[in-house]
């Protein structure tokens, strides 16, 4: 082989592995936000490279990305695991949370028009409940916020809630009783229907509070 066919076999292996690295962080970390690797968990390479049907290299890089972004930490006695957080991380996730989504409803209380994706939400939310397809109710109840992050601001808010995301969507995907935030979240599109800000921002901090009570509820201990 020469040395031209070489740098490109190279580099075409690495540019299919990029790709394949960044999907396996992705599912992995879709896993921990939808619970099915509870916090503190272990992340056991081989056990996970089996479930995704890849080898343990992607793994051990995805692993790398996790600790990195926040999703996973490095135990002491050796491996990965599932990321705990502390209550005055939980307290700052809400806080930061509370003050980004006060200026995305404050655009959306006046920019009615855009709230069509948020109303679509609610119809799935809602055919979701009829059905009894509870987990399916509760993503489509974490989905709420991010598309309130995509269509109520400009592309510096929606960077700023880009990582916080993930982490919120896993915290609110805790709360046990999808109707409730269903509700809270049908109240929360009325409020902005309305034009009142002062409404939408009461609507806003209680439905956070809510949903940092039912989180607290679902806590061991």
């Amino acid at each position: 082989m020469s040395f031209d066919s070489l740098v490109y076999h190279f580099w075409v292996k690495s540019t299919e592995y990029q790709p394949l690295r960044g999907d396996v962080s992705a599912r992995i970390r879709e896993r921990i936000v939808d619970g099915t690797y509870p916090a503190g968990s272990r992340l056991v390479e081989r056990t996970i490279a089996a479930e995704l049907g890849v080898s343990r290299v992607p793994v051990r890089e995805a692993l790398h990305t996790l600790v990195r972004d926040g999703f996973a930490v490095e135990r002491d006695t050796g491996g990965t695991a599932v990321r705990t957080y502390e209550p005055h991380e939980i307290d700052e996730l809400f806080e930061v949370r509370a003050a980004l989504e006060g200026v995305i409803v404050d655009h959306l209380t006046q920019a009615t028009d855009e709230l069509t994706p948020l109303r679509d939400n609610l119809e799935d939310v809602k055919r979701h409940l009829d059905a009894g397809d509870v987990d399916a109710a509760v993503a489509a109840n974490a989905e709420f916020h991010a598309i309130m992050a995509r269509i109520g601001h400009g592309p510096m808010v929606r960077g700023l809630l880009v990582d916080l995301d993930a982490r919120m969507r896993w915290l609110l995907s805790q709360h046990s009783d999808p109707a409730a935030i269903h509700a809270e979240h049908r109240e929360l599109v009325e409020a902005m229907e309305s034009g009142d800000a002062r409404r939408v921002h009461a609507v806003n901090r209680r439905h956070l509070a809510t949903s940092r009570q039912a989180f607290d509820a679902e806590q061991p201990g």
